[in-house]
């Protein structure tokens, strides 16, 4: 019996002793796990990292694939460029918010000033990690692991009118970085984004959050 409430002992002091008391509170506490990735990622200068995007339309009864390399730099470049469909990019530079997919229609870019909020759906860090459980209402679901690392599952619930009927966010225990997100949008489509080799704080040329639109392609602007 001795032995018995020993380890029981054991169990509970490991669980609140160094890191222990935070992880059960985190556990319990989506918001918790969402302003300590807020902090990190406040903290950085910018990040690159590759990612795989699987769109899911029910509206067209389609699935469309892609991947490639996103960077974003504090407090409001953000470049996302595809290497399948290679050419296809999204570019915000501070003042506009560039989408030209030129494997789906080659004769238009679309431009929203970055006051529009339409960069949210292609930069969720920005979207999701500034000022956590503001503009969304976080519900703790479980624990996963992607790659083998552990990674908290939260569920996000826009507060107020929004592009997004919900959001779930899976963010990495080691390094509080967003892993996955899947996002289901006003329209039905179903965006989902897995991102891998995180480069924290990297040195970006300026023109990675450039954009000049190809000579003879329809600007439209939003």
């Amino acid at each position: 019996m001795k032995n018995t409430s020993f380890g029981l002992l054991a169990v509970l002091c490991a669980a609140v002793g160094p890191g222990g008391a935070f992880a059960m509170q985190e556990a319990a506490d989506p918001l918790v796990i969402l302003e300590r990735a807020s902090g990190e990622y406040s903290a950085l200068t910018g990040f690159c990292a590759d990612f795989r995007q699987t769109l899911t339309s029910p509206l067209l009864n389609q699935v469309t694939r892609s991947r490639g390399r996103m960077c974003q730099q504090q407090p409001d470049r953000f470049s996302m460029r595809f290497t399948d469909p290679e050419g296809d990019l999204v570019i915000a530079d501070g003042e506009w918010l560039w989408i030209y997919f030129p494997s789906s229609d080659a004769g238009q870019v679309i431009r929203s000033p970055m006051t529009s909020g339409r960069q949210g759906r292609f930069d969720f860090h920005r979207e999701f990690l500034s000022d956590p459980g503001t503009r969304y209402a976080p519900a703790y679901l479980r624990t996963e692991e992607i790659d083998g690392a552990r990674s908290h599952v939260i569920r996000l619930v826009p507060r107020q009118p929004s592009a997004y009927r919900e959001a779930q966010v899976w963010i990495d225990e080691g390094t509080w970085f967003i892993r996955r997100t899947e996002i289901e949008e006003e329209n039905g489509n179903l965006r989902e984004v897995q991102l891998a080799g995180f480069e924290p704080n990297p040195q970006l040329a300026s023109e990675t959050f450039r954009f000049t639109p190809p000579r003879g392609v329809q600007v439209i602007t939003r």
